[in-house]
């Protein structure tokens, strides 16, 4: 794993987090949704029939979401005390903040400009020079 590839970690689980936030409520959308008629089926004639209410089996996948995205949440801060652990490291407070803004904010390169009142071109020359500078913890 490379050095943007272990920054970039945080935010990659964050939007994991949000997928899972919109199929918990995409889930509860259809647990909440009453279930049309069903016409023409004929009771009796299928002795495997399904008996469990339409709506059970959407309860079960949101429980199962939510206790999925526990488990991801704590890994994303788990993650991200890890990054801003290896970004303290470096000595240059310039330099962390481009990084945290970056990596950890997910600012646009003019965003952070912006933030830390520097040109785009020395935003990039630190960025890069921070990146050469991070020390990467093996065990990731």
């Amino acid at each position: 794993m490379d050095k943007k590839e272990y920054l970039s970690r945080y935010h990659n689980l964050q939007l994991r987090i949000g997928k899972k936030k919109e199929y918990i409520a995409f889930c509860r959308e259809r647990a909440d949704s009453i279930p049309g008629p069903c016409y023409g089926e004929r009771v009796g004639t299928n002795p495997n029939r399904n008996t469990e209410a339409p709506f059970e089996k959407w309860i079960l996948r949101a429980l199962d979401a939510e206790h999925e995205l526990k488990d991801l949440e704590a890994k994303a801060e788990k993650v991200k005390s890890e990054i801003e652990s290896s970004i303290a490291k470096l000595e240059d407070e310039t330099m962390q903040m481009i990084l945290v803004y970056r990596y950890i904010d997910w600012l646009t390169w003019i965003e952070i400009s912006n933030k830390i009142y520097c040109s785009l071109a020395s935003v990039y020359r630190n960025h890069r020079e921070a990146i050469e500078k991070l020390i990467v913890p093996d065990s990731t």
